[in-house]
């Protein structure tokens, strides 16, 4: 779906998405046993192209939010470079989404089918064919899983200011999205579209430009 977005994007702007392990080229992989391994495994890529860029931004949607969340503080730990940019979209404040349930993985196929179909964003051609179903429910489940069984621990919060989208119509996200501030000393900016969970392929056009918009003007100093 990024790729999509090259020639969207800024001239200024050099798209770097992340293959996750188990999909695409690294379909043979196994999946994550949890987000600390994802956050190892993410953490080179986003290394490189902060010490090899004057300055990088970082973009994660959905289960992308909760581990790009989860980058910044490893980046901060390890004291590399933090990006100039932050947009966190299609997830609620960490806090907020642990007061949910969290067995969405558990669920038996036909369930679990039926949740899936009520977040959007998947082709109604795609249910009517099992045998891509099968190939892709494991990966889905293992997503999910991640998500469900992640545990937040609170740190102090992150010196830079948090860009959050949402789309308007999203039933997915838990709580207020202006929880977010806590969790950044710049606070968090509210960034609204038409559309539920997948706003991102509704609005591709708004979103991109309204990360155009962020990555060229000029930042403002955040004091840590």
């Amino acid at each position: 779906m990024y790729k999509r977005w090259t020639n969207r994007l800024h001239p200024v702007v050099r798209l770097v998405p992340a293959e996750l392990a188990g999909r695409g080229s690294r379909m043979g992989e196994p999946f994550y046993a949890d987000a600390a391994e994802a956050v190892r495994d993410l953490l080179p890529l986003v290394l490189k192209t902060a010490l090899t860029s004057d300055s990088y931004a970082l973009f994660g949607h959905s289960m992308g939010s909760l581990l790009g969340y989860e980058l910044l503080h490893a980046l901060r730990e390890e004291e590399f470079p933090l990006p100039s940019a932050v947009f966190l979209s299609g997830r609620g404040a960490p806090h907020c989404e642990l007061e949910e349930p969290r067995w969405t993985h558990m669920l038996p196929d036909d369930e679990f089918l039926e949740e899936l179909k009520s977040l959007g964003g998947m082709p109604a051609e795609l249910f009517k064919h099992r045998e891509l179903l099968n190939m892709f429910m494991p990966i889905l489940r293992a997503d999910f899983k991640l998500v469900c069984e992640y545990e937040h621990r609170m740190r102090p919060p992150l010196p830079l200011r948090l860009s959050i989208l949402s789309g308007k119509d999203d039933g997915c996200v838990k709580g207020p999205l202006g929880e977010w501030e806590r969790y950044a000393t710049g606070g968090c900016e509210l960034m609204l579209f038409e559309g539920g969970h997948f706003f991102l392929h509704e609005r591709e056009r708004d979103v991109v430009d309204a990360i155009n918009n962020m990555l060229t003007e000029a930042p403002a100093p955040i004091c840590p």
